[in-house]
């Protein structure tokens, strides 16, 4: 656990300007509960989790797919 604190500090200041988005944020917000739920144990930055949430779309909460929309909107 201590790893983890250790890591996740250096993690937040090397994200890009991307990740630092609001709609990046509210993807974290909105679409956790949905990657622990149906795409549990992949990266949530890797193409894995994308081709997860697209097969799982139907199932996913509201706020998750209204996050999806927004970010894909911003073009990001």
């Amino acid at each position: 656990m201590l790893i983890l604190f250790a890591i996740l500090p250096a993690a937040i200041l090397n994200a890009s300007a991307r990740e630092r988005s609001p709609e990046r944020a509210a993807l974290q917000r909105y679409c956790s509960g949905d990657l622990i739920t149906y795409c549990d144990g992949l990266s949530p930055d890797g193409p894995e989790v994308r081709a997860c949430f697209k097969t799982h779309m139907a199932e996913l909460s509201p706020g998750c797919r209204k996050a999806i929309k927004r970010f894909r909107k911003d073009g990001t």
